[in-house]
C-alpha cells in the first residue's frame, strides 16, 4: 500500500509531514478492517519519533506530525475495532506499553541529557497530544457515526481513560458526552432507529436521540465508573477548554446545576443519576425495553461503584437537605446503618 504503510521498524524515515490524504487512506484501512496493518504503522510511527529525535537530531517539535499521526491511526481502530471483542483490548495495551517506554531522552551536545518536552508534557511517559487529540476526535465526529461505530470509540476510550493516563484528561471526553446526553434537551428516540444505523457527515449532534446517545454513556459507566467517581469526589475540572467542563441546560438550570461549579462534582454526578431514573422510566412508558434495560443497568453500577468506594458522594448526598435525600431517584443512595 501505499507509502503510507511502506516504512517499517527497519526502514529509514519519511522527511515529508502526513497529510489529510495520508489520513484517509489510514480511515479506508481501518474500514477494511485492516488491523494487522495498522499496527505495523502505529510500530512505525512510534520508531519514526524515537529515530528523529535520538539520531538524527530533529527538534521535538518537528516530531509532532508522527505524534498526532499515531494517535489518528489509534482513533480509527477505536471506531472500527467491535467494543465486544479481545482486539480492543489489544489495542488499549498497546498504548499502555508505548507509554512504558519511558521518556525519549538523546545526549546533550554538551553533556548531560536532552528529553523530548512538548507543551503537553513528556515523550512517551505523558503520551502527549493523545487526550487533546482524542478529544477533538470525538467531539468533531461522534454524531457522524453510525451507532456502531459511536459504541466501539465510547468503549475504547472509556477503557483507556480508566488506566488514569494523561492525567486523566481522556475523562473531559466523558464530560462531554454526559453533556449531550443527560443535560441537553432532545427526545428519546428509539433503540432501532434507522437514520443511525449509517455514517452521515452532515449529522449534528443536536440531530441526535437519547438512544443514540445513551450506549456510548453506558459504556463510560461501565468501564470508567470509578475514575467518574474519583474525579466527582475531587472536583476536577481539567478540560483542554473551558467549555467541555461547562454544565448543560438542564444541569444547570436544575436545582443541583445550582449547587456545582463545571467540571465533575457530586452534584453533577447526582444529577446524571436521576436522569438515568428518568430516562429508563421513560423508556418503560414507550415500550422502549432495551433502552430501559440499559439505563437500568448503568444505574445498578453507579450505586455499586460509589458503596464500594465509600464515596464523598454519599456524605455530599446525606447532607444536601430533604429536597435531595427523599427524591425517590435517589433512595438506592441511602446507606443502611
Amino acid at each position: 500500500m501505499h507509502d503510507l504503510l511502506r516504512d517499517s521498524p527497519s526502514s529509514s524515515p519519511r522527511g515529508s509531514p502526513y497529510g489529510p490524504g495520508d489520513w484517509a487512506e489510514l480511515e479506508e484501512v481501518a474500514r477494511a478492517g485492516n488491523f494487522d496493518v495498522l499496527r505495523s504503522v502505529t510500530y512505525n510511527r512510534v520508531w519514526i519519533t524515537g529515530q528523529s529525535y535520538c539520531r538524527n537530531r530533529a527538534s521535538i517539535d518537528s516530531c509532532e506530525r508522527h505524534l498526532q499521526s499515531l494517535w489518528y491511526v489509534y482513533y480509527q481502530c477505536a471506531r472500527h475495532v467491535s467494543h465486544e471483542s479481545f482486539e480492543q483490548d489489544r489495542w488499549v495495551l498497546d498504548i499502555i506499553r508505548t507509554r512504558g517506554r519511558g521518556p525519549l531522552t538523546r545526549p546533550a551536545p554538551g553533556g548531560g541529557i536532552d528529553i523530548a518536552r512538548t507543551p503537553e508534557g513528556t515523550v512517551w511517559n505523558d503520551l502527549p497530544f493523545l487526550a487533546t487529540d482524542m478529544t477533538e476526535y470525538w467531539i468533531n465526529s461522534c454524531a457522524e457515526m453510525d451507532s456502531k461505530q459511536r459504541i466501539n470509540a465510547a468503549s475504547f476510550l472509556a477503557k483507556l481513560a480508566s488506566t488514569r493516563i494523561a492525567n486523566d484528561r481522556l475523562c473531559q471526553i466523558a464530560l462531554d458526552l454526559f453533556r449531550d446526553t443527560f443535560e441537553s434537551e432532545r427526545p428519546l428516540g428509539s433503540s432501532n432507529e434507522a437514520d443511525d444505523e449509517n455514517e452521515d457527515r452532515h449529522r449534528t449532534i443536536h440531530g441526535l436521540t437519547i438512544a443514540s446517545l445513551l450506549p456510548s454513556a453506558c459504556a463510560w459507566i461501565r468501564e470508567a465508573g470509578h475514575n467518574i467517581i474519583l474525579l466527582s469526589d475531587a472536583s476536577w475540572n481539567d478540560c483542554s477548554h473551558s467549555t467541555i467542563g461547562t454544565g448543560g441546560f438542564t444541569f444547570v438550570q436544575s436545582e443541583l446545576g445550582q449547587r456545582a461549579p463545571g467540571g465533575f462534582s457530586p452534584w453533577r454526578w447526582l444529577y446524571w443519576l436521576k436522569r438515568l431514573h428518568q430516562i429508563a422510566e421513560e423508556a418503560s412508558k414507550a415500550d422502549e425495553k432495551l433502552l430501559a434495560e440499559q439505563a437500568a443497568n448503568a444505574i445498578d453500577i453507579m450505586l455499586s461503584d460509589v458503596k464500594e468506594r465509600n464515596s464523598q458522594i454519599l456524605r455530599v448526598f446525606e447532607g444536601a437537605g430533604d429536597a435531595v435525600t427523599q427524591d425517590k431517584d435517589f433512595m438506592g443512595l441511602k446507606r443502611k446503618w
